[in-house]
Formats: C-alpha cells, structure tokens, sequence
C-alpha cells in the first residue's frame, strides 16, 4: 500500500487543478535550500551571532577574575544551546524549500508553500499592481510581487514566502529562485503583455471604468492591520530579550552594581540516609539545623542544582557554599568552586527565608559573646547552652 503525500492529489506540480486550454506553464521551479538557510533564516549570521555571544561570556568572566577552563566549560551549555537552534531551523529549511513550488504561466503566478498546512496562491497578472527582484551574492534572488491593493493575502499562511514587515499590504515572494535575474525578466514581460491586452480590451469595449465595488450590507469592511502598534509590540520584546540575555550573560545584575556585604556564611549541607539533611556552618562545624525528610522543599531543590553544576565540571562536593546579606537587602547564595550565584529573593520573601535563617540563627549565638561587657548583662553560660542545643539554636 502506497502513502499518500500532501501534493498527490495535483493534476500537475504546483498547481492545485488542471490549466485552461489556453494557459501554458512559461516556468517552474523551487526555492533553493542554500538560499533559504543564507538569506531567509539566516543561519550563518546567528551562527556568528551566538559565537560572539559565546566568546563576550567568556571573556567578562575571564576579566572579572574566573578560570579561563571553568568559563569554557560553563559555555559549553551555552554552545549546545545553539547548536541545537541552528540545527532546528536548518531542518525547517529543508522542509520549507522542499514545500514551495512557484509556477509562472502565461495567464497567471501560481505560489505553492506551507510545511504543515500547505497554501495555494494564485495571482492573475490582472490583479499584480508591480514586482521587484532582490539578488543575492550566489545568483540566486527573491522576486517580490505587489498584488493590487484590494487583494488580501495571508501573512501568517504564506510565511516566510512573504516580505518582511509588510502586514499592511502583504506582498508575496517568489524565495530563493535559481537564476532569479532570468525569471525576472520572463514575470516582466508577461506583465507587460497583460497590461497591453487589458487596455486593448477597455478600448474595445469603450466603457467608462467600473465604479469601486461597495461594502454589502451586513459585512464589516477589511480594515488594515494596526501596523504602529504591532512593530511596537514587536520591539518591546526584541528589547526585553536583549536586555534579559545581556543581564544572564554578564551578570550586570549584581556584579557591576555591588551592594556592601553585612553578613556571610559559609555553608555544608550533608546528606543522611533517612533523607534529612543537616545543616553546618563551615567556619566552625557548628550544626544550624536539621531539614526532617520530605521538608524543605526549595532549598533542597536550590541545592540539587548547585550540586548538579559542580557534577558536570568534576568539582567535588566538599567545599562550602557562601551566603551572603547586602545592606540594600539582596540576600545571595553562590558556590565559589563554579562561580554561580543567584539572588533568592528572585524566589519570594518566603522562599529567600529558608536560607536567611542561617544568617539569624548564626547571629544569635554569636550576640551573647559580642554584647558581653559584664557578668551581669551577658550570663557565662548562655554561649554554652547554645552550643550544647541538639540543633545549634540558643
């Protein structure tokens, strides 16, 4: 049993039903697959994009005092990353030239396109207000053709066989023709020919030209798209992902902008069989808490990805974490041994508190020895009765 594939259904290639005894094709053909990757997607200059993106994350970290090997392979991620963009739009490349089949006739242009819904435009020379041709370095083109203005073509259907940012009056494109000068003169002169046949023919019948067609009653008039408001939507989420990417890349966030540290602490997290985990303050061994099993849910969660870091780059899991209070209140928990740091209160006061009471309960043992001036104000025994409490509280 043979598969049916979505163009076998017609008559001829290209063309959704059999032509008129009176039309014949003039030419035929398809986008080029290296035109559509170089000149439609452009995957050569996002290639060089993401390099560049790529080598600025390694050298801000080389320059802010990181290892040159530990940068390298903190980008490695973000190479993959890329890899696997370029590699999705070079297959949807693939399969866009592979879908496209353009047709010029001696009546009409004929735009077959779509990978999952495939379209069929058809455009009589009647109804072609102009074109023009864009050519390309390898010889290849683009011919974009300007239907009249009450014609109405689909923009999202047609994409990316359509010219860029022209929602108001959308004009076809004929993307990635081989030899696109050639085809070129061939859609000119049928043009021509058109428009010398349709002024014969009005001289002939000799009849004042038709009025506008008017709006039927009860159907609401085409309005065009709102052009200003789409390109500035449009460009508030071109800046905000150039303004996150730069924040993640180089870390302005917190590094160019640092706040004065009040309060730090290095922290070891070990793990028990019973699924709890014991909390200790790495300048002295003293136990801050122990998190019962199946509590504590986003520490556990902040530390798996810490932990998982340092996994990916053979660092072992002994030395400590730090975490830190600024004094415009960012409270900051980073792994010295991969240079990652987050700020936790990105996560919720509630969640950022997880980690803050370490900073607290620290500070409350330590108050005692700090105030003490006599033995009246500051009891002997009230730094030892904190340290002697099973879980490091006073």
């Amino acid at each position: 049993m043979n598969n049916m594939l979505e163009h076998d259904y017609e008559p001829e290639p290209g063309i959704p039903e059999a032509l008129p005894d009176d039309e014949q094709v003039l030419w035929q053909g398809r986008s080029s697959f290296a035109s559509v990757v170089k000149s439609t997607f452009h995957v050569r200059k996002l290639a060089i994009y993401f390099a560049l993106l790529i080598g600025l994350h390694i050298t801000l970290g080389v320059q802010a005092g990181e290892a040159l090997s530990t940068k390298i392979a903190s980008a490695a991620g973000l190479a993959i990353l890329a890899a696997i963009t370029l590699g999705m739009l070079t297959l949807y490349a693939r399969l866009v030239a592979r879908a496209t089949m353009f047709t010029i006739t001696n009546k009409r242009v004929v735009m077959r396109a779509g990978v999952a819904v495939p379209v069929t435009l058809n455009l009589p020379y009647s109804r072609i207000d102009g074109a023009s041709l864009r050519e390309h370095a390898d010889g290849s083109g683009d011919i974009a053709i300007l239907p009249e203005a009450a014609s109405r073509v689909s923009y999202i259907l047609m994409w990316p066989m359509v010219k860029p940012w022209r929602w108001l009056r959308v004009q076809p494109v004929l993307r990635g023709i081989d030899d696109a000068q050639t085809v070129a003169q061939l859609l000119a002169e049928q043009l021509k020919v058109a428009a010398v046949d349709a002024r014969e023919q009005a001289l002939r019948v000799d009849a004042p030209p038709p009025a506008p067609a008017e709006t039927p009653k009860g159907k609401r008039r085409f309005r065009p798209y709102p052009t200003i408001p789409m390109a500035a939507a449009a460009s508030l989420v071109v800046m905000t992902l150039v303004a996150v990417a730069w924040i993640q890349l180089t870390d302005s966030g917190s590094r160019d902008n640092p706040s004065a540290v009040i309060a730090s602490i290095d922290l070891r997290f070990e793990d028990h069989e019973d699924g709890s985990v014991i909390v200790i303050d790495a300048s002295d061994g003293m136990t801050l808490d122990v998190l019962a099993p199946g509590t504590n849910g986003f520490l556990r969660s902040a530390m798996r990805t810490f932990v998982r870091a340092r996994r990916a780059e053979d660092i072992g899991e002994e030395a400590p974490f730090t975490l830190q209070r600024t004094e415009t209140g960012q409270l900051l928990l980073s792994d010295p041994a991969t240079a990652q740091r987050i700020d936790l209160r990105a996560f919720g006061p509630t969640n950022a508190e997880a980690f803050g009471r370490f900073l607290t309960i620290r500070e409350q043992v330590q108050q005692p020895d700090e105030l003490k001036v006599t033995e009246t104000e500051a009891p002997p025994d009230a730094t030892a009765v904190a340290l002697s409490s099973p879980e490091g509280r006073p």
